[in-house]
């Protein structure tokens, strides 16, 4: 076995989309189902660096995602050349919209946005602007950065390799003989299923579980970071579908991304600045923050006359590799050890699992590893069958519960 990839998120399944691609005899190994944590939370934004030049420090950021919204749209439109094959998978929009609230310190980071990039945005006249924003008092701009549907491109790329992705039974589903985090031998588990394999390099790219494997290898833990999001949701069937980012000044005020659910309701995912400082917010009070900032951003949309719009929220860590400041890394970001027979992996963002996949092929190349059990035609042991399938995991509002918007305005008028 060449390489077994441990997560199976949009970083885990990347890697082993490239590793297969490049000949290599790769596995993925997951503890629980296909996008589980951080994955399928994702708001699913190909970025191509325009909300990263509203701060100087941010540039550095700006330049390694610039060509991605380009390079994941030609996966998803042709399927052809360097990456998995992503027609199956929806494409929400193909581009979003970004406008300003109405202050100086605003006007001056939208300026600072337009002038920063390889590739400008286009400024829409009032005439062409989705209805929510025709009343906006400043600028308004489409942004070509392309808005995936989580869930489908997790399963895309899966359902390229069904033999190759193995659950097992949570993490101690994975018994690992290893000697200085250097490993030599796993045993994978998953009910009554047992198989026992020697890669020649292992990946961990289980987002925040990383933590929890360095450590049970007997290595530092403190080279991960987490920075926490109080993600807020608002759902109804007369939302219409939305993807933009209101800013102001330097900052990401609140960014929505719209999907629907299996009763044909909008949901709006609400991030940026929102979602940060909501960390710090319980429940109910993030359900009136969302209220508020809404009726603050988007004041074309009356939501007193939505009848069935109801409110929510939940909370998620973005798994980062650990910077000086706390800071989010400018990049995919890899710590390679034992010559890269250990490799320790973050995407950063969503849009970046086509940078770590090549950092992390890079890293192993020339490692070609044995198997220890025997073998079918395609390289891969005969008794994987014994281990369970993951399937997708469900999108965050599917577990949540929610409150009706009567409740939430008469709470925040009590």
């Amino acid at each position: 076995m060449d390489l077994a990839v441990i997560g199976g998120g949009i970083a885990g399944l990347w890697i082993l989309d490239a590793a297969v691609r490049a000949g290599r005899n790769a596995i993925l190994v997951e503890a629980f189902e296909l996008g589980h944590g951080q994955s399928v939370a994702a708001q699913g934004i190909i970025h191509g660096g325009l909300k990263y030049t509203l701060r100087e420090r941010d540039l550095d950021a700006a330049g390694a995602i610039a060509d991605m919204p380009g390079f994941w749209r030609d996966r998803h439109d042709s399927g052809d050349g360097d990456g998995p094959d992503l027609r199956a998978a929806r494409m929400s929009t193909p581009c979003t919209w970004m406008w300003r609230t109405d202050s100086l310190a605003s006007r001056l980071g939208m300026l600072g946005a337009k002038a920063a990039l390889r590739t400008r945005p286009e400024t829409v006249p009032e005439a062409d602007r989705p209805a929510l924003l025709r009343a906006a008092s400043g600028a308004v701009l489409r942004v070509a950065e392309p808005v995936f549907d989580t869930r489908s491109v997790l399963g895309a790329i899966a359902d390229a390799h069904p033999g190759r992705i193995l659950g097992v039974d949570g993490p101690e589903g994975i018994e690992f003989a290893s000697a200085g985090g250097r490993v030599e031998r796993m045993i994978l588990r998953s009910g009554g299923g047992e198989v026992a394999v020697r890669p020649a390099a292992v990946v961990l790219a289980a987002g925040v579980g990383n933590e929890g494997l360095l450590a049970r290898l007997g290595l530092d833990a403190e080279v991960a970071q987490r920075r926490p999001l109080h993600m807020a949701l608002a759902r109804a069937r007369d939302l219409p579908e939305f993807h933009g980012h209101c800013v102001d000044g330097n900052k990401t005020r609140v960014t929505i991304t719209s999907a629907r659910d299996d009763a044909g309701r909008t949901i709006w995912q609400l991030g940026g600045d929102l979602a940060e400082r909501g960390v710090d917010r319980d429940e109910a009070m993030q359900r009136d923050a969302a209220f508020t900032e809404l009726r603050g951003v988007l004041p074309a949309l009356d939501l007193d006359g939505i009848d069935d719009l109801e409110w929510s929220s939940y909370r998620v860590d973005r798994a980062e590799r650990r910077t000086r400041a706390g800071l989010r890394p400018d990049d995919a970001e890899v710590i390679s050890l034992h010559g890269g027979r250990l490799i320790t992996a973050w995407p950063t963002k969503w849009a970046l699992a086509p940078r770590l996949a090549a950092a992390v092929l890079e890293a192993t190349e020339g490692f070609t590893g044995s198997g220890e059990t025997s073998a079918g035609s395609d390289g891969l042991p005969t008794d994987f069958e014994t281990l369970r399938r993951p399937g997708i995991a469900a999108f965050p509002w599917e577990e949540r519960s929610w409150t009706s918007h009567h409740d939430v305005v008469s709470a925040a008028r009590a």
